[in-house]
């Protein structure tokens, strides 16, 4: 095995075996979309390998995976600069996968280390692929967020439980009525076991040009839910136009335990529906288990998303042990 660095010329070999592996996990993922992906591979990697932060193994003249990263990110998962290899921005066959993939772990670490000091990495993988994960975890990774879809088709159209509740959709101005719930979210968040700390800032936009729907439930004029949706998600595949992606979801807490989450997803799945949306998306933290058991008994899970941080002070620590190795001699 042979660990070069990734250029365009890698691309279409490339391309094949995202593809392959898109196709494996629509085998096992029944939910996902039947979509020709080739265009949208072919884009993310070209541009990936442009970055010049990716590396590629190759056995027998053949490519048997690779990795790569989006350039630096400042104040990645932390204070510290990371990077991260979305989902199609890495791929590994044959017989030995779980050596392919830890060896493009290794090298593609060392390169961001040496070349940018990333001490924080990141990557998205198909969630029914074993021996990718245990190499993963094997190499000090932790698995964070991940992403899962529901086949509209497959939600039964049912009228909402919850009698005493109204739910609709805000539009312009009437989003702001749901500031106090995203404060609270954000706040759910940044506790145990969670820990996960959100720019406030982008709480408070303007809400009537703020691209995503609001849908709430209320009792009476009290808003004691909501939940968002909007056309962008975290994969190349949940950008396709069938396809509608939650991107928030807070329940005060006094109403929980109530149906009341399940009856705003229901009205929102019957309003896509409606409109011809045939997939709904969610991500989430599975740190997060709250969440993780709500949304895993509607959706199917097909991606986890992988995160490893390396103590900073391995940055110089070559030439330090050098310098301090010489000096006893």
């Amino acid at each position: 095995m042979k660990i070069v660095k990734a250029e365009e010329i890698h691309v279409e070999e490339a391309l094949k075996l995202a593809i392959g592996e898109y196709e494996n996990q629509c085998r096992q993922i029944k939910q996902l979309p039947e979509i020709d992906v080739t265009d949208q591979l072919r884009e993310l990697i070209s541009g990936l390998f442009r970055k010049n932060y990716g590396v590629v193994a190759m056995c027998d003249g053949e490519m048997a995976g690779y990795l790569a990263f989006i350039h630096p990110i400042e104040g990645f998962f932390g204070t510290c600069r990371g990077a991260y290899s979305p989902l199609g921005g890495n791929a590994f066959s044959g017989y030995d996968r779980g050596r392919i993939c830890s060896k493009l772990v290794e090298a593609g670490m060392e390169q961001l280390l040496r070349e940018a000091q990333v001490t924080s990495f990141a990557l998205t993988r198909y969630a029914d692929d074993s021996v990718v994960d245990r190499s993963l975890v094997l190499n000090g990774f932790g698995i964070r967020c991940s992403d899962a879809v529901m086949d509209l088709n497959e939600f039964e159209v049912s009228e909402t439980s919850q009698g005493n509740l109204t739910f609709l959709e805000l539009l312009g101005d009437e989003k702001r009525r749901v500031l106090d719930l995203r404060y609270g979210l954000v706040k759910h968040m940044s506790s145990s076991p969670i820990f996960f700390s959100t720019d406030i800032r982008q709480y408070r936009m303007h809400f009537s040009k703020e691209q995503s729907r609001i849908f709430a439930a209320l009792k009476g004029e009290e808003v004691i839910g909501y939940l968002s949706i909007q056309d962008e998600g975290e994969t190349f595949i949940s950008e396709t136009n069938s396809m509608k992606n939650i991107c928030g979801a807070f329940v005060k807490e006094e109403y929980r335990g109530k149906h009341v989450a399940y009856d705003l997803l229901a009205y929102v799945c019957n309003v896509c529906k409606k409109e011809g949306i045939k997939y709904l998306g969610v991500d989430c933290e599975t740190l997060n288990p709250n969440a993780l058991r709500f949304w895993g008994k509607y959706f199917k899970n097909y991606t986890y998303s992988y995160h490893r941080r390396i103590d900073e002070r391995v940055i110089g620590y070559e030439s330090y042990l050098k310098k301090e190795w010489i000096s006893h001699l």
